[in-house]
């Protein structure tokens, strides 16, 4: 889907760029005389001011074409913080970062320049236009002849021409706007963004920690499971084995005794049976086989004391990213209900590009950490299908958590 700023910001991101161009233009000079007469010395001196000047601009292109394009551009400098001045030129030097810089100065002031310069001038075109029909009126002699062959004679052709010139030049904007600006915007973000190699390494960083909370998040899991099972339903059972066995003893001397134990022990039976389902229903609901993360979250804001208004949608998932869905958004409601204070409350979950976004928030007293392990366990389970949590709450709220989880539908 196309996600490209509006045409005003397109505007006024284009003119900046032209802006721009100036002193890239005269920092790209300055550190290519710099390296060629760094040998000499005063090359060095050269780099020292126009290799951190030269990155400021970068930057400023970067937030630039973020706008635009409506996507992160960041990029990661090679540290020279506390090195002398020629150990602080040589680590530029061997970093990749500052030569991609370098290779965009030299885009930005030829083919970028001359692709905001168009756009530009696509947009002012038409204020040109009324701006020659006056001229034309005071000295036709002078501007009737627009292109060199148009010979304009009369003033109901200038406002023919006029016309035409306005109508065509803000069609064409227009429609070359967006177009433009993703080519510009488009190869600034790609040098002035990590390299393939980086964002490989980052992806594989990303993975690594994404796997390694999944499985911390899966022995937590199992650690809860064993201990439910272990203080719940196997204390149970072993008292309705014992109970059995002095009914057993009791059976023939002590009929009634017998009687009282196999009673115990029926009871005993069925609150294991109550345990062991508990146990299962923390290890994927039936609410949740049965009628989808839709209604199993609807099932959960039902149970809160807490006015809901809910907004939910979701594309077709497979059971374990349902359950890991279900289960943050539970966590998160649980928060709302014992921390909050809130009177009020809301979750809404939407597909929208292959992504699904879901949001919980309250009108609550705010203050939430993400340090808790309620909301660390909410990010380690999403990160295993390589979901991202981000948690805003100031103090007097409100607190929301939003959470995306890729999807393909």
């Amino acid at each position: 889907m196309n996600h490209t700023a509006g045409r005003p910001l397109i505007a006024l991101t284009h003119w900046v760029s032209i802006l721009l161009s100036v002193p890239t233009l005269a920092f790209l000079a300055l550190t290519v005389v710099g390296i060629v007469a760094s040998p000499v010395g005063i090359g060095v001196l050269l780099l020292l001011v126009a290799v951190p000047a030269l990155q400021l601009v970068a930057t400023g292109q970067r937030a630039l074409a973020r706008a635009v394009l409506r996507e992160p551009v960041v990029q990661e400098y090679a540290g020279a913080k506390g090195l002398g001045p020629i150990a602080r030129v040589q680590r530029w030097a061997t970093d990749p970062t500052r030569w991609r810089d370098l290779l965009w100065a030299l885009y930005s002031v030829s083919i970028g320049h001359f692709l905001s310069m168009l756009s530009f001038s696509l947009l002012v075109y038409p204020l040109w236009s009324v701006v020659w029909y006056f001229l034309w009126l005071g000295l036709p002699d002078v501007f009737g002849t627009p292109f060199g062959v148009l010979h304009i004679h009369t003033t109901g052709q200038a406002l023919v021409f006029t016309a035409v010139n306005i109508v065509l030049s803000s069609a064409l904007w227009w429609y070359a706007a967006k177009p433009l600006a993703r080519w510009r915007f488009g190869v600034d973000a790609y040098l002035l963004g990590p390299s393939r190699q980086v964002r490989l390494q980052r992806r594989v960083d990303e993975v690594t920690i994404s796997r390694a909370r999944g499985a911390d998040a899966a022995a937590a899991e199992l650690r809860r499971i064993e201990r439910d099972l272990h203080d719940g339903a196997q204390a149970r059972l072993v008292a309705l084995g014992m109970n059995l066995g002095l009914a057993a003893e009791l059976v023939d001397g002590d009929p009634e005794g017998a009687r009282q134990l196999l009673l115990e022990a029926r009871d005993n039976a069925g609150d294991a049976l109550q345990d062991i389902r508990s146990v299962v229903r923390g290890i994927h609901p039936p609410v949740l086989a049965d009628r989808g993360v839709v209604d199993a979250i609807r099932a959960l804001a039902v149970d809160l004391p807490v006015d809901f208004e809910l907004q939910l949608e979701a594309p077709d998932l497979p059971a374990p990213m349902e359950s890991a869905i279900y289960f943050g958004v539970a966590e998160c409601l649980a928060n709302i209900g014992k921390h909050s204070r809130a009177t009020a409350a809301w979750v809404t979950m939407q597909p929208r590009n292959d992504l699904i976004h879901i949001e919980i928030g309250d009108n609550g007293i705010g203050g939430a950490s993400t340090e808790g392990s309620g909301l660390r366990g909410v990010a380690s389970r999403v990160a295993v299908f390589d979901g991202t949590m981000s948690v805003s709450s100031p103090t007097g709220g409100p607190t929301v958590v939003n959470l995306e989880v890729p999807c393909v539908r």
